[in-house]
């Protein structure tokens, strides 16, 4: 079985549509895991939102929660989340929903059951933006994987997937795979099959 792994659409449904069709997604024979961030910043992040619940209701992918994501779902219920959303991109969001309160709310509340904080297997554990070094993963602070950024050693034995922090190409830090190329800045959308170490761009 493959892992095909996506972090940091941020709206740019093109780009997943055929970053996916580029790896030849099969969702008999890959799981595919996403990390995060389907909206703000760029132009379509209801499409995003869209295709994600299709990705995990049809085909099984898990979905992880990214600082944005959780910004979002929390907007519903906090000024001061909803304050925060407004600085990092909310106005393009919003603007994707043409108005529709209704479908805004209910894609707040399936993204707010249905995210994962993390998704963990024998060689690794996929996260939207890392892990602090040295804590057992049911001990991690969720503030930390919504949105550290650090290169060091992680050191759990396992290796830590991520986004979060854009990058030009994916790179490696000790244990660490950083795989968010900065689709919503113009950059690549990336995609990174284990344990291959293949890597699909668009």
């Amino acid at each position: 079985m493959r892992y095909l792994i996506v972090s940091d659409i941020h709206g740019e449904a093109e780009k997943l549509e055929s970053v996916l069709e580029k790896a030849s997604f099969d969702s008999e024979n890959d799981q595919l895991i996403l990390l995060g961030d389907y909206i703000d910043r760029g132009p379509r992040s209801k499409a995003v939102i869209d295709k994600v619940k299709e990705l995990v209701e049809k085909d099984g992918a898990v979905a992880i929660k990214g600082n944005h994501d959780d910004l979002f779902i929390r907007s519903q219920y906090e000024g001061e989340a909803m304050e925060l959303w407004k600085m990092n991109g909310a106005a393009s969001t919003l603007e994707s929903y043409q108005g529709k309160r209704g479908e805004l709310k209910e894609d707040q509340q399936w993204m707010e059951k249905n995210l994962e904080l993390y998704y963990e297997t024998d060689d690794y554990i996929f996260v939207h933006a890392g892990l602090e070094p040295e804590i057992p993963i049911k001990k991690q602070d969720e503030d930390t994987m919504l949105w550290t950024r650090h290169t060091d050693r992680i050191g759990l034995g396992k290796t830590v997937v991520h986004g979060h922090t854009p990058v030009k190409d994916i790179i490696y830090y000790e244990d660490q795979i950083d795989i968010d190329t900065g689709a919503a800045y113009g950059g690549k959308l990336t995609l990174l099959e284990l344990p291959t170490h293949e890597v699909y761009t668009v």
